[in-house]
């Protein structure tokens, strides 16, 4: 894997034993935080005394911060699934509802509940967690684990499937025992995210030993993509216009354009307008509603998707705005435009998209298989 360079982001994790934080110390200090959400390490749901203050003192001072579950993995799959739900039940009773954090959601990997538990069974349990996380919060997961760990279990190559969890972004324990000055590859990953590089660390206000970690050069590396600004809608007999200002993140990989909540088309990251056929069903005077979210390099997106509401009693060649209020949890305003059922999109992406009734035109819908992979070779730029 990679060593820190010059331009590496300075971040720390913290739990409850670090005492009361004076986050405005903190914020001169570090770049980012990690806090401990919960854990199941006691045998069962445990959330950190201190995950609430923090959370709240992190946001009160503008300090970026995620959260993070200490995992316990077991042959018991559904273990898996009440952990995930639990941690996703915490993260929003510290940050809000629909809210798991600024930066990416983390799952702690360190010990098994039984030490004799295989290798495939290990990655098995994670994946399930991960694919539950995602499919639940359409938040990218990271993984916490030491590279210890990892080696321990076959370096978490699966029997059958080889490197399944290579893809998560990760958070690497290392620190330099074995006399290697940053992690060495391992888990069929070639670079980390953020490298916790010692758990003897000092920082003013916190009692020692604190964690200390390298993050990546740009903190949108750790953060979905920003809500998409300024969208503007026009329209005319044939077309309805989408305009809006692009996104500045660094990994911004791209848009998906959506229509009454249902998925349209996905744009490159240099788009900036777009225009969708007018569905035959859409018939003048009906109300209907346009929706934007950008997406990232990692299949992470924004966490509220921009939408603006045209009115059937305001179907006139004039500028629309973007709808105030907006949120993730879109609800198709008119459903007499009879399109087929299609789920939001998930960045996993393997799922093709279901062809849209005849009222639709062809050319709206896009019918690529890997539209949502977490690789941007795989997007098509417009």
């Amino acid at each position: 894997m990679q060593d820190k360079n010059a331009k590496s982001l300075f971040g720390c994790d913290v739990n409850e034993f670090r005492g009361n934080i004076d986050f405005v110390e903190l914020k001169k200090q570090v770049k980012f935080v990690y806090l401990r959400s919960s854990g199941n390490g006691s045998g069962k749901f445990r959330v950190d005394k201190k995950f609430f203050d923090y959370a709240q003192g992190a946001r009160d001072v503008g300090l970026p911060s995620g959260a993070y579950h200490f995992g316990v993995p077991s042959t018991d799959l559904l273990t898996a699934d009440s952990q995930c739900d639990d941690f996703i039940k915490v993260l929003q009773d510290g940050y809000g509802a629909g809210n798991y954090g600024d930066l990416f959601p983390v799952l702690d990997i360190e010990v098994p509940e039984d030490k004799s538990i295989s290798t495939d069974a290990l990655l098995n349990w994670i994946n399930r967690f991960r694919k539950r996380f995602e499919s639940k919060t359409r938040r990218k997961l990271m993984l916490y684990t030491g590279i210890w760990f990892i080696e321990l279990y076959n370096d978490f190559k699966s029997s059958t499937k080889g490197y399944i969890l290579a893809n998560m972004p990760l958070w690497i324990a290392d620190y330099g025992l074995l006399g290697n000055q940053y992690p060495r590859d391992a888990g069929g990953w070639t670079r980390w995210r953020i490298w916790q590089y010692t758990d003897q660390g000092v920082l003013n206000g916190l009692i020692p030993p604190v964690d200390l970690n390298w993050g990546p050069d740009n903190i949108d590396r750790l953060m979905p993509p920003a809500k998409v600004k300024d969208l503007k809608v026009t329209m005319d007999s044939n077309k309805i216009y989408l305009k809006w200002v692009a996104n500045t993140e660094s990994d911004l990989a791209g848009y998906n354009v959506f229509l009454n909540s249902n998925y349209i088309k996905t744009l490159g990251k240099s788009a900036t307008s777009y225009a969708i056929t007018k569905p035959k069903a859409l018939k003048p005077g009906q109300s209907f509603e346009v929706g934007i979210e950008a997406f990232d390099t990692d299949g992470d997106f924004s966490t509220t998707r921009t939408k603006v509401t045209v009115s059937g009693a305001r179907w006139r060649k004039e500028v629309f705005l973007e709808d105030e209020g907006s949120d993730v949890e879109v609800k198709p305003i008119s459903r007499t435009l009879n399109y087929e059922s299609q789920e939001t999109p998930l960045f996993t992406g393997e799922e093709r998209y279901q062809s849209i009734l005849d009222e639709i035109d062809e050319e709206e819908v896009v019918y690529e298989d890997k539209i949502y992979c977490s690789y941007p070779e795989f997007y098509e730029e417009y």
